[in-house]
């Protein structure tokens, strides 16, 4: 999709990530509600990359969030 803005945060994720589903994420002493994730790119270690409607994210975790709970969720997506 042509538009589409690219945003890096660093910080924790709050759920599983799901398709279908927003992406709740702690950052900055704040909380980012993103719009449907439609695709996952990339899990490394402190490392998430994801696509929802309207934006490419990089999630950059922090270091006690690095065995987020999106792996088994991944597992069950691809």
């Amino acid at each position: 999709m042509e538009g589409k803005k690219f945003t890096t945060l660093s910080g924790v994720l709050l759920f599983p990530l799901n398709i279908g589903c927003r992406a709740l994420i702690l950052h900055e002493g704040g909380y980012t509600h993103t719009s449907k994730v439609v695709a996952i790119h990339s899990v490394q270690s402190g490392d998430i990359r994801f696509e929802t409607m309207n934006t490419y994210y990089r999630l950059l975790l922090d270091p006690m969030s690095q065995a987020a709970e999106c792996r088994p969720a991944l597992s069950m997506a691809a």
